[in-house]
């Protein structure tokens, strides 16, 4: 599995991420209740055995609903907040996404929540993740 796909799969097994509710890759929807995953940047440096050192940014997002409704942007904080945790934990236990010919050997995540993007109904949520590998030989 590439990154993308790798990522995508390892977030959905986090209860936060509710099964009814699409979740795509590089495209986020005008409906609430929809999730996207992208690549933001990536690096490589080599070790000292040549092997590669990927750092990968990717952007997790979500449209919520959004308004004068504080509940629901209160839902929206709750579930950022706990995405980030959630995330932290998984570091915690190395249980990470499964990178074809890659360790995972980091993952962190950082901006949990920021507002990219609102109307009267809905509003564009993101985190970013990044996610540290090692070329496995």
């Amino acid at each position: 599995m590439n990154i993308i796909e790798a990522a995508r799969s390892w977030l959905r097994s986090s209860p936060l991420i509710d099964h009814e509710n699409k979740f795509n890759a590089g495209y986020l929807g005008e409906r609430a209740y929809e999730y996207s995953l992208t690549a933001s940047a990536e690096t490589h440096r080599q070790d000292i055995l040549g092997n590669d050192l990927c750092t990968c940014s990717l952007v997790f997002m979500a449209r919520l609903p959004y308004g004068d409704a504080l509940r629901d942007n209160l839902s929206a904080a709750d579930f950022f907040a706990g995405l980030s945790a959630w995330i932290l934990q998984q570091n915690r236990s190395h249980s990470y996404p499964a990178v074809a010919g890659y360790a995972v050997t980091k993952v962190s995540a950082s901006n949990a929540g920021m507002i990219m993007q609102a109307d009267s109904n809905t509003a564009r949520y993101q985190i970013q993740i990044q996610i540290d590998l090692e070329e496995v030989s």
